[in-house]
């Protein structure tokens, strides 16, 4: 299998100014919100000291090869629209780079609650150094004790080459719910994925 190019924290930050656009929505496998007004009061979660008006979209276009790599990596297939993910550059009041984030719906398959769709949407915030700096689950109707820092925070300042597997490493999952919580690891350890194709560089 073909590795992926070693991820560097530090992004090209001219590329990701100067490719800023305004917010679309999609469907796919990345969570999506109708609105800026939510996407926005999600993010802020994430980067709460990012300047408000701060932010930029990085969207990117993953090519065929890159494709493979990261479905190799995953272990599943990327839906379509996975295949051009928007990117949230965050900076603070002063112009300072702070990391970048992403929404996730790691589900590969649905599930049901009380006769609806039991959604999972993750936001995972990645800070300069390439170290998970937040994770929020958002609207979530199972156990609320997923969304709360007592279980995301013990993914805090993990990199892509850590452990995310729950009951192991110091990763505890939340009571009768061990799905659910590895589903959340998958989406942090997906997210620095990613990144690591889309807005990293190749040393050398």
């Amino acid at each position: 299998m073909t590795r992926l190019p070693r991820f560097v924290a530090k992004v090209c930050l001219g590329l990701l100014f100067c490719l800023s656009l305004a917010p679309q929505q999609s469907e796919a496998h990345l969570a999506k919100w109708g609105s800026w007004e939510i996407t926005h009061r999600n993010l802020m979660k994430l980067f709460p000291e990012a300047e408000p008006n701060g932010w930029r979209i990085k969207r990117y276009q993953y090519s065929d090869s890159e494709v493979k790599q990261l479905e190799a990596e995953l272990g599943f297939e990327l839906y379509p629209e996975d295949k051009q993910p928007e990117f949230f550059i965050a900076s603070d009041a002063q112009g300072k780079f702070l990391g970048v984030a992403i929404f996730i719906d790691p589900r590969t398959k649905p599930k049901i609650l009380d006769g609806g769709i039991l959604t999972l949407e993750v936001g995972i915030g990645v800070n300069a150094e390439g170290k998970i700096n937040r994770i929020k689950v958002y609207d979530y109707r199972g156990n609320l004790a997923l969304a709360q820092d007592a279980f995301l925070n013990q993914l805090r300042g993990r990199e892509l080459n850590s452990n995310f597997k729950m009951g192991t490493g110091g990763l505890v999952a939340v009571s009768g719910e061990p799905e659910e919580s590895q589903l959340v690891g998958n989406a942090a350890r997906e997210a620095l994925l990613l990144m690591k194709v889309a807005l990293g560089r190749r040393d050398g």
